[in-house]
């Protein structure tokens, strides 16, 4: 028997196969296209022609596909009496409720459970900077523990609640989504003027430490419903974005993401939260 298995075998999936390998685990691994399987094989990975064996290899199957309703049609393919006593960990994307019904599908079957969110690029798992959040029974997720580490030093327990993993991952995803848009929107805005984009990039990253201080500032007075003591205001941000949509306009290039931008602020503003902090806009995206 071999100590993992890892379900799943695309980029992510791979890299999670290659740590736990340079970890000095025995692995066993399956993906629906074995051509996959092959550079890990050289590796010393062992590797299944069915999802069925790939799980009745190891105590710990690790799951790392597209989607939950890919990993519960595989389960799916596996009986009780070879999933009864195994850890499932599932670390694909997905929602809090999808995690839920996954967990009771594992449990009806008779196995322990954990949830996980990666927070890092393929190229980084195994190293001290992957970050990976775990939810699950607290016991499990320490007997686990020793073998989850070797796939990051970022490695996190975040409660029993086994659909935060992915709530928590959900909610850094929107701030990304709008991090990549933002940055490419003003790399565009640089283009058109004729300024170098690696300029605006060192400008933005010697930012860091402000950034860092006023995520924490916001999580705090979201926290605390403290909105009225603002350096800068809804009011403000507003006006200023309305003028990001004038600038992307005389530059001729897509206005979708400030126009986007404006219409939530002018939507805070309109609903009287103008004098307020610009995380206010919470007030109005609660959708209550």
């Amino acid at each position: 028997m071999s100590d993992v298995t890892v379900i799943g075998l695309g980029e992510m999936g791979s890299a999670l196969a290659r740590a736990f390998l340079a970890g000095g685990k025995s692995v066993t691994v399956w993906n629906r296209t074995p051509a996959k399987a092959a550079t890990l094989e050289q590796l010393g990975a062992l590797p299944k022609s069915t999802v069925a064996d790939a799980v009745s290899a190891s105590p710990v199957v690790v799951i790392c596909l597209s989607g939950y309703a890919a990993a519960s049609h595989l389960l799916g393919e596996v009986d009780s009496e070879n999933l009864s006593g195994r850890l499932i960990v599932q670390l694909g994307s997905g929602t809090p409720r999808q995690a839920r019904e996954l967990d009771a599908l594992a449990v009806a079957n008779g196995a322990n459970y954990l949830d996980g969110a990666i927070g890092a690029w393929p190229r980084q798992i195994g190293g001290p900077e992957a970050g990976l959040l775990i939810v699950g029974n607290e016991a499990v997720f320490t007997s686990a523990e020793p073998l989850l580490k070797l796939l990051g030093g970022g490695l996190s327990y975040v409660g029993p609640n086994i659909g935060h993993a992915k709530a928590l991952a959900n909610a850094g995803l929107a701030y990304f989504a709008a991090h990549w848009i933002g940055f490419s929107h003003g790399a565009a805005v640089c283009e058109a003027e004729g300024i170098d984009v690696g300029t605006f990039s060192g400008v933005m990253a010697d930012m860091a430490p402000f950034f860092g201080e006023d995520l924490r500032h916001m999580g705090r007075v979201i926290a605390e419903d403290r909105f009225d003591e603002p350096e800068a205001t809804i009011k403000t941000v507003t006006s200023d974005l309305g003028g990001l949509v004038e600038a992307s306009r005389d530059l001729k290039i897509e206005t979708a993401f400030p126009n986007f931008a404006a219409g939530i602020f002018q939507r805070a503003k309109d609903a009287g939260f103008g004098a307020e902090e610009p995380s206010a806009v919470i007030k109005v995206l609660r959708g209550t």
